[in-house]
């Protein structure tokens, strides 16, 4: 289990490295040509939807990986009735995104011109449909081909955007519209792809199948809105407390910082269904400590080097205008390192059939967060809003050990902190690599 875990999570961290790469330059492009305002409300436009679909997708994702590892359903069927499930959710968020926009748009999205948000809208449907099938090959675990897909989408970002900036065509219309763009290229090449692998489709309503979606989906449905708004509801209450020029500062540390992160998804990217399909209790409970234990550690010295040239790189990427950025970046950082622990811990529990712990604890977490913002941006501004997310991050992260823990029956050391057998693997590839 450990050996082809690794081969996968190796894939998909190359993969998201050089999505990352490529997502960092495209953030470059942008802030460069768009400015600090530009690039806040470019930011707000891209969250409305995004925003959207976490409120609307109902946990499908992950009721897919779920449902494909029990083996209860084929994978024709999960197919075609997900492609109904895009229909329907697209349909309804669309129209709630309207009602938003007519009736709150000028209060919740200050600064934002109506047209980008309507225009943002035509993300949904795409973006679901990207979400749903995607996850049909993470299930059937064909994990490169996964990665081929998420990386195709951003490389088509990125290609249009380099189409723009030749032009000198960069404006906040045309990066949102390259940006649905992306999703529609990469989805046409996902639909036929997946086909392949499910050999066939099923455009058949499956009643079971709804069911059982929806009701593993709910559970973890309210946990994936809590997650999102951790993430993201900072964003917005610095827009409504300050302004689209602040949102731009912060923007770009928020998005620097989660740069860290692509370790630890890479590597939850795999961890979920593996444990989903896991059904020796052994080996379960020994699997997870881990890779915990090992992705903190590493972690740990990316978020190092990067407090350390954190002034050195934004100066270099985004020039001497988002020096604003430069302070938040380096506490959310501290953040982020528990957020990758979290999330290994979390998806074990999701695996186990108990998604509804992990929405107490995001719950939680998110007041906390929201109270903090509250308190904190009008009197710190941009940093207050970086110290509110990582302090909700932490004690997130503290709750989910704990439980954990008291679940699986692993030691809080062993989950956290380096065992001598991982010093001992750190030492056989550093020998290999001479």
């Amino acid at each position: 289990m450990i050996g082809k875990f690794t081969k996968d999570t190796f894939i998909t961290f190359i993969t998201r490295v050089l999505g990352t790469i490529l997502g960092i330059i495209i953030s470059i492009i942008i802030a460069r040509t768009l400015g600090p305002k530009g690039k806040g409300i470019y930011s707000l436009s891209i969250l409305f939807p995004s925003l959207l679909v976490t409120l609307t997708n109902f946990g499908i994702t992950a009721a897919t990986i779920f449902n494909i590892g029990k083996k209860k359903y084929s994978s024709i069927e999960i197919f075609g009735n997900n492609i109904s499930f895009t229909i329907f959710i697209s349909t309804f968020a669309i129209l709630i995104g309207l009602m938003i926009i007519f009736w709150g748009g000028n209060k919740l999205f200050a600064g934002v011109e109506r047209g980008y948000l309507i225009l943002s809208l035509s993300l949904i449907p795409f973006t679901l449909f990207f979400n749903f099938i995607s996850h049909i090959l993470l299930g059937l675990q064909k994990i490169k081909k996964y990665n081929i897909i998420e990386f195709l989408q951003i490389f088509s970002f990125f290609i249009l955007i380099m189409i723009l900036l030749i032009r000198a065509n960069i404006s906040i219309k045309a990066t949102i519209t390259a940006y649905i763009l992306s999703f529609v290229l990469a989805g046409i090449s996902l639909f036929f792809i997946t086909k392949k692998e499910t050999k066939g489709i099923s455009l058949k309503f499956n009643k079971g199948y709804f069911k059982d979606a929806f009701s593993f989906g709910i559970k973890i449905h309210l946990a994936s809105i809590f997650s999102f708004l951790h993430y993201r509801i900072d964003m917005w209450l610095v827009n409504f407390f300050l302004n689209p020029i602040a949102t731009g500062f912060y923007s770009v540390a928020v998005g620097l910082a989660e740069g860290i992160l692509l370790f630890s998804q890479a590597v939850a990217t795999v961890h979920f269904p593996k444990v989903a399909s896991e059904v020796n209790q052994k080996s379960l409970k020994e699997f997870t400590p881990i890779v915990c234990r090992n992705v903190l550690f590493i972690t740990l010295l990316l978020i190092t080097l990067l407090y350390i040239s954190a002034s050195w790189l934004i100066i270099l990427f985004y020039s001497q205008k988002f020096l604003n950025s430069i302070s938040p970046f380096r506490v959310l950082l501290i953040g982020l390192l528990t957020i990758t622990g979290w999330r290994i811990l979390a998806n074990d529990l999701t695996a186990r059939g108990k998604p509804l712990l992990n929405t107490y604890i995001i719950g939680i977490s998110v007041a906390l967060n929201i109270m903090l913002n509250i308190i904190l941006i009008p009197q710190l501004g941009i940093l207050g809003a970086a110290w509110a997310s990582t302090v909700s991050y932490t004690f997130m992260f503290m709750i989910t050990v704990f439980i954990y823990t008291k679940i699986s029956g692993n030691k809080i050391k062993d989950v956290v902190f380096l065992q001598k057998s991982d010093f001992n693997f750190y030492k056989k590839l550093c020998w290999i690599l001479k």
